[in-house]
């Protein structure tokens, strides 16, 4: 059993450690550690994004989405993990269901992301949904792949 809900600051540090356990040490991106140690997740919100989470019944984190305002039309995806216990249940659905209900709400006309070769559920439920890849959107990393849909 689990809720979703607009992130708290009081959440920010579980936020950190939760991403670090599944992109750092479950994937293996320990180069982004040290920056994940130190984000300041409210920054999403305060930018005219959010930042959803889902907690479990100890109130534990277990999944994280976050929209990332660019400009008045254009937002990108950010942080979509769910703890290894949880997938296959539908709660990336219902996380990425919010920002979608987000993006209409606020008109935004493009929304894009960045993901890994290596992460291939996130990258074949992002097709799933119509998204498409493009060239890169910023410094090209090794193994980094962007996709985009437009609403």
């Amino acid at each position: 059993m689990y809720i979703i809900k607009e992130f708290d600051d009081r959440y920010n540090e579980r936020v950190n450690d939760f991403i670090i356990s599944v992109f750092v040490e479950e994937y293996g991106f320990e180069k982004f550690r040290k920056g994940l140690e130190q984000e300041n997740n409210q920054e999403y919100i305060d930018n005219g994004g959010n930042l959803w989470i889902a907690i479990d019944e100890k109130d534990d984190v277990i999944g994280t989405i976050a929209l990332k305002k660019h400009n008045n039309n254009e937002a990108e995806i950010k942080k979509l993990y769910v703890r290894n216990d949880y997938r296959g249940t539908g709660l990336s659905k219902e996380l990425y269901s919010k920002v979608m209900e987000t993006t209409k709400n606020r008109h935004f006309k493009r929304i894009f992301l960045g993901t890994y070769d290596k992460l291939e559920r996130a990258i074949n439920f992002y097709q799933r949904r119509g998204f498409t890849q493009i060239n890169e959107l910023y410094d090209e990393e090794e193994g980094a792949r962007y996709f985009e849909l437009y609403v």
